[in-house]
């Protein structure tokens, strides 16, 4: 039996465990429900309301304690931001992404991620690689010196790797380096960058790297180290405002998969692409503005701006133009408008609504290889014309296996160096090449095609975006 000196020692126990339930559960219901009762805090610790009495003798005294608890957390995070890459390992899971992102400077976090792996694997031969805008190469941003300072990215799209190309990432770098284990930084569909160990466990790598790609996301708003891994020379102040304007290059939307990107990376600046899923369906949009340089990149900014503002309080895509193409004509600048295609899908129906206004229509490719221009009624360019313009908007099914693109002015019109532009038939040749079927590979298609076509710069830039129905994707 045990002793009264132990029974006495249990029953303290026990009590400090209820009053840390008590107090926690406390500083977590107040701020959400500053007027919860003892009774609701209580249920809330799984405790009687005897037992918040027994160690708070009012409910002023129990708000009070929790306060403080609260400032105390408050204070730790503060303090913990200062800790230097790797002091957080310490546990048998991977790093908490709240927790890291409190804890850990930002621009240290590439650093942090490596010790973690290091940590879970016991190897020291670890390296985290970022994919460049161009979505030509990896590129190690942390880790070992061993590693090489570049590797090919086959199929990127931008700075990301579809979830379709993994496998082929996977085989090309088994063959350059054979005793190295990988593990892709997946985040809804698509990777960030990789993980890299020699002679490591796959299990623990693959769970580190999944909470690794959470926090770069979220992280990258706070520094800029990791675009400074992902871009190789100077971008223009024009091309600055045009990749910050830009959504994830690849993305699932109820449905389907779309990927897009805009070309050259680093220069020019007056072409966007957008998409938002919406409880009324998933949102595109594909722009090119006149002007170049910091002109069009600022009068891209602005349609943009009322494209994803107006959307936000209606469904009806006439009433989403029409905002553009007033905000568009408020501006000082002579001659200023913006084409483009505007979208909605509905993915339970299998639906596309859209309205193009300027000249270069939606295509459509059939799983045959057929392209098809969606002939709508034509508008003028958002910002010609009077400030009561109508729009009308045209709806169809895409079927499976079916494919829709959206291009710019600077896609179809690419000079070749043998004379001629791309144009449509080089749009389905390039397509026809594609790795498979899936949006990603046909974006990294077309845009071989572009770069492929001439030595020469591009002269205007070339956005690229597809979306492929689920059957296809």
């Amino acid at each position: 039996m045990a002793s009264q000196h132990e029974r006495l020692r249990r029953r303290r126990a026990d009590a400090e465990v209820n009053a840390e339930r008590v107090l926690l559960a406390a500083a977590e219901l107040l701020p959400a429900e500053p007027d919860a009762s003892i009774s609701e805090i209580a249920a809330a610790a799984g405790v009687s309301r005897a037992t918040v009495y027994r160690h708070f003798g009012s409910r002023v005294e129990l708000v009070a304690a929790a306060r403080e608890r609260s400032l105390q957390s408050t204070d730790a995070n503060e303090q913990d931001a200062l800790r230097p890459a790797g002091e957080l390992a310490g546990g048998p899971t991977p790093l908490d992404v709240a927790d890291v992102l409190n804890k850990v400077p930002p621009h240290l976090l590439g650093e942090q991620i490596v010790a973690e792996a290091q940590r879970l694997t016991g190897v020291s031969s670890v390296a985290l690689y970022l994919v460049d805008i161009d979505g030509t190469r990896l590129w190690r941003h942390a880790g070992a010196a061993e590693f090489a300072e570049s590797l090919e990215a086959p199929f990127a799209v931008g700075p990301e790797i579809s979830r379709e190309s993994i496998e082929l990432l996977r085989r090309v770098l088994a063959e350059e380096l054979p005793g190295t284990v990988m593990a892709p930084m997946l985040l809804r569909g698509r990777a960030l960058g990789v993980l890299l160990a020699v002679g490591a466990g796959e299990a623990p790598l693959v769970a580190l790297a999944r909470q690794a790609a959470a926090s770069l996301a979220l992280a990258a708003d706070y520094t800029d180290v990791f675009d400074q891994t992902r871009r190789r020379k100077e971008t223009s102040a024009a091309a600055e405002i045009q990749q910050n304007l830009l959504p994830p290059r690849i993305a699932r939307v109820a449905g389907g998969v779309l990927a897009g990107n805009v070309l050259p990376s680093y220069e020019i600046g007056g072409d966007w692409f957008d998409y938002i899923e919406n409880r009324d369906g998933a949102w595109l949009g594909i722009a090119d503005s006149t002007g170049n340089g910091a002109t069009a990149a600022s009068l891209s900014a602005i349609a943009l701006g009322a494209f994803r503002a107006k959307r936000k309080f209606t469904a009806d895509l006439a009433e989403v133009a029409l905002a553009m193409h007033r905000t568009i004509r408020e501006l000082s600048i002579d001659g200023a408008c913006v084409s483009g295609v505007l979208g909605r899908w509905h993915g339970p129906s299998s639906r596309l609504s859209w309205l193009t206004c300027g000249n270069q229509p939606p295509l459509l490719m059939s799983p045959d290889g057929d392209l098809e221009e969606l002939r709508d009624p034509e508008h003028e360019a958002l910002g010609l014309g009077g400030p009561d313009r109508e729009f009308t908007v045209s709806d169809r099914r895409l079927e499976p296996g079916e494919r829709l693109l959206l291009l710019s002015d600077g896609v179809l019109e690419r000079r070749r160096d043998g004379g001629g532009t791309i144009g449509l038939d080089g749009i389905r040749g390039a397509v026809a090449r594609a790795a498979d079927l899936g949006a990603a590979s046909a974006v990294r298609a077309i845009e071989d095609a572009i770069h492929d076509a001439s030595s020469d710069p591009l002269e205007d830039d070339a956005t690229v975006v597809v979306f492929a129905p689920s059957a296809s994707a």
